[in-house]
């Protein structure tokens, strides 16, 4: 193997090991890649501050009453005793003049279905879900007296056929799952992710399945798991003097933000004269801010402030953490043909996965074209409205990995191969082989000529013994009589660049103590923001890491969001151009004050040297006090120079996507109880350039816990009697938790591939993806035998080995 720079920034121990796989000859850095003091602990302490948290002077707050069935419609509604309960102070009714203003006549929700399932009504006659919010809201003094009043509200209902399973829904004599759509089936024809396309086509699928050797055709159904964070929906809003003032629990910034959007409409206000507060976001999970139900708590704040005049929140219950389902739940069949030589020549998948804002992607229609060099792919789906909670994309990315790692671990499975070998044979970008075809696109846009899937593959092999442990499937009972397992997965590393064109913007201003504060609006979801901006800051300025600080409550200074992974692609050239524009500004500063120019001097800790006389220097904070009317100004930068390519165009160039991930799990199968015992994963990710080590670190063991516990506990389940959840707690619902902890070792290759400011791909939904997986290929291997149904329980295991 080649000469490779491992490195070690983080300290080990029994249950976590962090290394890098970089190449000697890449740049070293003074503070980007190394560990560093967290300019962000408060969540660790304790003392971050969440919207729930808030309390303003004479505020108010709100509940909903929510659907205690899986299907049903509101025939009457009685408040008079709720009126009665002292401390009350309003009461919304779904059909109040209020809630269908003259711009919404059909009740506010309607026309605001960007991009999200559009049954997003504020508090609607009608419940597709049970724990939906329905029918009434109301607003008291206390939290204790709004869920008191809720009791004594008196609801006359029509229970509504329901229908839970995908499949039952799309049969022709299907009940009707939502009535006030006024169709006649359950086909979602609104698809706006996927441009109203139901399949998608690569090549020439019937030529390819000639051209095999072999075809194989299988099936796999995924059920339903869910969010299962603590931190239920709140929001605070307060209208007063022709301003609306926000606190919401959203990752999107002001102005772009659904519900600053529709909460500015409902008070009549205009964008600039609503202030948003983003507090600590401690279980976002990306697509609740796009799916209309969050949008539902701060139109309600908006609207109760209006009419009572006062500050009010909006308070969730805490047991209803199962209100957004995940995006990969359905069934997937495949075909799929290939040489005997491994080589895949055509893969068709069909699926009827979740419909919702995550959903609305063809399963393998993303990532099996633009990470391998299979020509001939074919991806259909049909999504079906059924009576459960609504899609939304958490660790997104699920419903594309899931189907990738499935076709290449079959073929490998048919031929008897080695997995690392089959893959390897498929990288590829667009249908082209990595060599010579990819090899030849990077060197004409500047990259590196390296093998992405090649490095991450090495790196894990090393890390959990491959080549001595790999065995055929079924051959290694132990001593314990446990089987011995061992399974590899692999997919591409995303993102690749910023997904979208949008200009994002971040500010400088500069301080008289020589400190520098970085201003933007991001929300703080607890990737270690803060830290790792000032670190690519200080990089490029020439400053002290401690003299760096991040404020992220600039609402005129709109971030890139923390979604789809994508954040540090775009955040990362920003901070890199205010960098470069500090530094030029100290020095341009500076020569004034030596009498010298620009480039004869240099900038380092802070400290400002005249290149062929160091010691002829001034420190920074020195030159602010002497000069502040030159840095008073503060500096703006977008970063749109430094970033080499956007998924989506318009683009500098063409993006291709070479970055890779891989993933290797261990375990021990008991064939008496079907229990699996995890032993080791090792999770490798090519984040083309490591900025910051714990950010890295946090977000591949973080996922790798998540995706297992996917893979092996979670589901909902649902009384097919009711359609009502019974495991709508984390006592039932079983998430991976401190007492389920085994070894990870965590590797991040750093090839320079992305086309972020330094090479850099994105990291955080990908290691929980991947790993959610590979754990079906780690039981073949230990068993024999394909388990197609997740989660994958010991009942499965047992039934497989014909034990159950």
């Amino acid at each position: 193997m080649e000469t490779r720079r491992i490195g070690k920034p983080l300290k080990d121990n029994p249950y976590f090991t962090f290394m890098t796989w970089g190449f000697p000859e890449d740049e070293e850095f003074r503070i980007i890649g190394k560990p560093v003091p967290p300019k962000d602990y408060a969540k660790v302490t304790g003392e971050a501050v969440y919207v729930r948290d808030v309390k303003l002077p004479g505020m108010l707050y709100a509940k909903w009453l929510t659907s205690p069935y899986a299907h049903a419609r509101v025939k009457s509604v009685d408040i008079s005793e709720a009126k009665k309960l002292p401390g009350v102070i309003d009461i919304l009714v779904y059909n109040d003049p209020d809630l269908y203003p003259p711009s919404h006549p059909q009740g506010l929700g309607a026309g605001w279905n960007i991009k999200i399932p559009d049954w997003a009504f504020v508090l609607p006659s009608e419940a597709v879900y049970e724990g939906q919010p329905v029918a009434v809201a109301v607003c008291a003094d206390s939290p204790e007296t709004c869920d008191e009043a809720l009791k004594r509200v008196k609801i006359e209902w029509e229970e509504l056929p329901f229908v839970l399973d995908r499949d039952e829904a799309l049969k022709p004599d299907a009940p009707i799952t939502q009535y006030f759509r006024g169709q006649n089936d359950n086909v979602v024809r609104e698809l706006p992710m996927s441009e109203g396309k139901t399949v998608f086509v690569q090549g020439d699928i019937e030529a390819g399945f000639k051209e095999a050797d072999r075809i194989i055709e299988f099936e796999i159904k995924c059920g339903v798991n869910v969010t299962a964070g603590v931190e239920a929906y709140a929001s605070i809003a307060w209208l007063h003097d022709d301003h609306l003032d926000l606190w919401i629990r959203n990752q999107l910034p002001q102005g772009m933000g659904l519900p600053v959007r529709f909460a500015a409409e409902v008070a009549g206000v205009p964008l600039n004269r609503v202030r948003v507060y983003q507090r600590y976001s401690g279980a976002s999970f990306g697509g609740v801010t796009f799916l209309g139900t969050g949008a539902i708590p701060t139109i309600l704040a908006t609207l109760f402030s209006k009419r009572t005049g006062r500050p009010v929140k909006v308070l969730a219950d805490y047991t209803h953490f199962s209100s957004l389902t995940g995006e990969e739940e359905g069934r997937y069949t495949f075909k799929v043909g290939f040489k005997n030589d491994g080589t895949v020549t055509a893969i068709k998948i069909r699926s009827n996965v979740t419909h919702g804002y995550a959903g609305l992607t063809i399963p393998g229609s993303k990532k099996l074209p633009r990470a391998t060099a299979v020509k001939n792919i074919y991806c259909e789906s049909v999504y079906p409205y059924v009576n459960k909670a609504p899609t939304v994309c958490y660790k997104h990315g699920t419903a594309e990995t899931i189907p990738f790692i499935e076709v290449f671990n079959r073929v490998a499975a048919e031929l008897g191969m080695d997995p690392t070998e089959v893959a390897l044979k498929n990288d590829g970008c667009y249908g082209h082989p990595m060599h010579p075809d990819m090899d030849e696109i990077k060197k004409e846009q500047g990259f590196p000529v390296r093998d992405s899937l090649k490095e991450c593959i090495e790196a894990g092999k090393r890390a959990i013994g491959w080549d001595e442990k790999w065995h055929p499937p079924g051959a290694k009972r132990l001593p314990n009589g446990k089987y011995h397992g061992i399974g590899f997965a692999w997919t591409k590393e995303w993102r690749a660049g910023p997904e979208v064109p949008f200009r994002h913007y971040a500010y400088v201003f500069f301080k008289m103590d020589g400190s520098v504060v970085i201003k933007g609006q991001r929300s703080i979801v607890g990737v270690t923001e803060p830290t790792t901006y000032c670190q690519i800051f200080a990089e490029e300025s020439g400053l002290r890491y401690e003299d760096v600080n991040f404020d992220n409550q600039f609402l005129e200074g709109p971030m890139m969001t923390p979604g789809g992974s994508g954040g540090l692609a775009w955040n990362a050239a920003i901070m890199k151009e205010l960098g470069i524009k500090t530094r030029q500004k100290i020095l341009e500063v500076a020569a004034k004050h030596f009498g010298k120019k620009p480039e004869e001097l240099t900038v380092e800790d802070s400290v400002i040297y005249e290149k062929a006389n160091p010691q002829n220097k001034i420190l920074f904070r020195d030159l602010v006090r002497k000069y502040f009317r030159e840095f008073q100004d503060g500096i703006v930068g977008d970063g749109f120079q430094y970033v080499k390519g956007i998924e989506n165009p318009p683009s500098p160039r063409k993006v291709y996507f070479w970055g890779r991930q891989v993933a290797f799990l261990e375990v021990e199968v008991d064939p008496e109880t079907g229990d699996v015992d995890v032993k080791k994963l090792v999770i490798v990710n090519d984040v083309g350039r490591v900025i910051n080590p714990h950010g890295v670190a946090g977000q591949q063991y973080g996922g790798g816990f998540m995706g297992l516990g996917r893979a092996m506990t979670e589901e909902i389940i649902y009384d097919p009697l009711t359609g009502v959840k019974l495991n709508d707690d984390l006592v039932q619902y079983y998430v991976l938790s401190m007492g389920d902890i085994f070894p990870v070792d965590c590797i991040a290759v750093e090839t320079k591939l992305g086309y972020g400011a330094y090479g850099n791909l994105g990291i955080g939904e990908n290691p929980n993806c991947l790993v959610r997986g590979v754990l079906r290929a780690a039981i073949y291997n230990a068993i024999g035998k394909w388990i197609n149904e997740d989660p994958i329980t010991p009942d499965k295991i047992l039934k497989a080995l014909g034990k159950a």
